[in-house]
């Protein structure tokens, strides 16, 4: 709990130092739409594929989620160290990954459904958007998504599984792991696998 609230503090920083930001579309239609275009790849994921279902989610998921932070703050204090080369390539194959994560999980469709519960303030100017997938069976599934304002838009810079857990403090342990025992160009070559293993499923 101590870490994942150093993890908010952390964030929070970086929403401060973002400055104030109007944005037209809410954070409540920033996740409808992609709600929306999940539940579309998912109804015609047998015939876009792997491929298809990226290339769909690509643009979406580039417009809305500020992998730049996120890609950032999951190498913690290691992203000082790191030349602009090597932050831009973190950058790219954070957001690749990020992609194909999705595509690779909402491979099919029964029946699922989307429903967004509510949209609430939360530390330093963002916004909690809580979510439910839910299956055929009616079992729900919840997916919140933490958002914040950036360049007159609102970005998603956090997604929690079963509203809990934070997929960004998950990957900020891997990562800072991978780095401290062997060196951030293997972190580099761990995600690009992991990349291969996603499109592969």
């Amino acid at each position: 709990m101590f870490k994942f609230a150093r993890l908010l503090l952390l964030i929070g920083g970086f929403v401060l130092a973002a400055g104030p930001a109007h944005a037209a579309a809410t954070p409540h239609d920033r996740i409808a739409n992609l709600n929306a275009v999940l539940l579309d790849v998912m109804k015609n994921a047998d015939q876009l594929g792997y491929k298809g279902r990226y290339a769909k989610l690509q643009p979406v998921m580039s417009g809305l989620y500020d992998f730049s932070l996120m890609s950032r703050v999951a190498v913690g204090a290691y992203w000082k160290g790191l030349e602009e080369k090597k932050r831009g390539q973190l950058r790219d194959a954070f957001k690749r990954m990020s992609v194909a994560t999705y595509a690779a999980r909402f491979d099919g469709y029964s029946g699922e459904r989307f429903e967004i519960v509510s949209a609430e303030k939360s530390v330093r100017d963002t916004v909690l958007v809580k979510t439910k997938l839910i299956k055929s069976d009616g079992t729900p599934v919840a997916l919140n998504y933490l958002t914040r304002p950036r360049e007159g838009t609102w970005r998603v810079i956090d997604v929690f599984l079963d509203a809990r857990f934070s997929e960004l403090a998950r990957l900020r342990a891997d990562y800072t792991s991978v780095i401290k025992r062997n060196g951030f160009d293997n972190l580099l070559r761990t995600i690009e696998d992991r990349i291969k293993e996603l499109s592969a499923e």
